[in-house]
């Protein structure tokens, strides 16, 4: 949940998930099988997980592996200082953030916690050992319009301070267009001469998710989850960026399509996989 949200939106939000977890206790309301949503960065996933927490029964577990605590806890085990900063995804040490959730998830997992929820990497080990228990679920958005949402988030936040063709040359933008890429395959960083084995990985991996829906097809996406979990998710718009989409020159965004080229090809490979998504 977003915790600067205002007080009355955070009140608001809170009691519609206890509302809804209410509902789901009484026997044979809840969720036909465990999940892990798979929150792929700007992709909408806060309105999503939030709808998924309120169709818990109070008798099951919710797991969230928090960003911002996952960045805290990985910068004091590993610089013994409490900064969400220093191991943010968007930098260098950003897989030490990463190796600690995906402990987080083998723990839920474990603990046959009926949702899981965070911003994760695909985890071989997590697969191998509970994908025949776990229905994995993600939603997807274009790639090129979420890279420039990306983008803008993290100039808001002071992680991106230089201009926009100064970005577009360093790693942030390269790890901001390959989130499909890095998340599917599970490192933080993949080199040019790697990206075609990877995505080969990644293509096979969107195979074993349960369900995969787009941002721009949300009543479609709702509609299977209700077939496949017996549920239904009350979703309501959080967490609209605010501003405007920049204008780009034509080189910036042949810059971006480019970047972006691995991320497409996934997004286009899911719309395939899962055409009523």
């Amino acid at each position: 949940m977003a915790r600067k949200a205002p007080f009355r939106e955070r009140l608001s939000r809170r009691t519609a998930i206890l509302r809804g977890r209410t509902g789901r206790s009484l026997p044979g309301r809840g969720p036909n099988h465990p999940s892990l949503f798979f929150h792929l960065p700007k992709c909408g996933g806060t309105s999503l997980s939030e709808a998924m927490y309120a169709t818990v029964p109070f008798n099951q577990r919710i797991g969230v592996i928090d960003a911002v605590a996952t960045r805290r806890a990985a910068s004091i085990l590993h610089f013994g200082v409490d900064d969400p900063q220093k191991c943010h995804e968007d930098r260098d040490t950003g897989q030490l953030t990463f190796d600690l959730r995906e402990g987080a998830l083998l723990q839920h997992m474990a603990w046959d916690t009926m949702l899981i929820h965070g911003h994760v990497f695909w985890s071989e080990r997590a697969w191998d050992h509970f994908g025949a228990r776990y229905k994995y679920v993600t939603i997807m958005r274009d790639p090129v319009a979420r890279m420039i949402s990306n983008f803008r988030m993290t100039q808001r936040s002071g992680i991106v301070t230089e201009d926009l063709d100064t970005y577009l040359q360093g790693p942030i933008a390269r790890r901001h267009a390959q989130v499909y890429l890095r998340y599917l395959v599970g490192t933080n960083d993949i080199n040019a001469p790697e990206v075609p084995a990877a995505l080969d990985t990644a293509m096979a991996r969107l195979q074993n998710f349960a369900l995969i829906g787009f941002l721009d097809r949300t009543e479609a996406f709702l509609k299977a989850y209700l077939a496949l979990f017996g549920v239904q998710l009350r979703m309501p718009k959080l967490n609209a960026a605010p501003g405007e989409t920049p204008d780009l020159t034509p080189s910036q965004k042949a810059a971006i399509d480019a970047l972006c080229a691995p991320d497409v090809a996934l997004f286009d490979e899911a719309r395939r996989l899962f055409p009523d998504g």
